[in-house]
């Protein structure tokens, strides 16, 4: 009985320490561990680009989409998506101009929350995430996704998004991100759950995504992906868009 009482204080000891321990962690100190956790051996630093490919599934509708992405460093990215029957929607950052193009709105410019979203993903930075990206950073409390552990940050972005992420107690890794996303229908929030994490030249990379979106569920699954150095002219601005530049 003596014995077990001992072990009940201790356990309930190493709890509150560890209690303790975790709600001490800082915002920066949570991005330092995540960037690790990401790029255990530094190899962010001397990857150019990153081009892969993905099946996007939205079950309720019985529909699928291939996506291809390419990104250079330090800003550049080019995606398109491919929807069988509706055609290609492409978007992409060419270091200055955020555009889209798609079969219902043609050949567009984009700005604003819409435009900040794209540039966001496009900072090669997003690799690592340093504080750097971040206007402000908070602890936002605690959470469980799946059953795993996570601290909560409140990321004010320099673009002024608003992102919410979940980083896994146990590995450092972001599990869950809540955000507001701009569609045709306006704003819209979205949460991710990130799972699968991979190395791709020496980067973990989460190579499967749910997102829970207007009730509905999106399934974005990696099939391939590689680290390499994109030929540039991947980016130009195709001449539909051109087209929409005033002189």
């Amino acid at each position: 009985m003596f014995s077990r009482r001992i072990r009940n204080i201790a356990v309930l000891a190493l709890s509150l320490v560890a209690g303790r321990a975790l709600s001490a962690q800082t915002p920066a100190e949570i991005l330092a561990r995540y960037a690790k956790a990401v790029d255990p051996d530094g190899k962010a630093a001397s990857i150019q680009g990153m081009t892969s490919t993905m099946t996007m599934e939205m079950p309720a509708m019985g529909m699928s989409a291939t996506v291809s992405s390419v990104q250079r460093r330090p800003n550049l990215v080019s995606v398109k998506i491919t929807l069988p029957g509706l055609g290609e929607m492409r978007s992409g950052f060419d270091g200055s101009t955020a555009w889209a193009s798609d079969p219902m709105q043609g050949p567009r410019l984009v700005s604003g929350a819409e435009a900040a979203q794209t540039i966001d993903n496009a900072d090669f930075g997003m690799l690592t995430r340093p504080a750097s990206m971040f206007e402000s950073s908070e602890l936002a409390g605690e959470g469980d996704v799946g059953g795993e552990k996570c601290i909560r940050v409140k990321h004010v972005w320099k673009s002024k998004r608003v992102t919410t992420d979940c980083y896994s107690v146990k590995t450092g890794l972001i599990i869950e991100s809540m955000s507001k996303q701009m569609s045709p229908q306006g704003e819209i929030d979205a949460v991710s759950r990130l799972s699968d994490y991979r190395s791709v030249g020496g980067i973990l990379m989460a190579h499967k995504v749910v997102v829970q979106v207007m009730g509905m569920e999106q399934v974005m699954t990696i099939t391939s992906a590689e680290a390499g150095d994109p030929d540039p002219k991947l980016f130009e601005l195709p001449a539909e868009v051109k087209a929409l530049k005033k002189p």
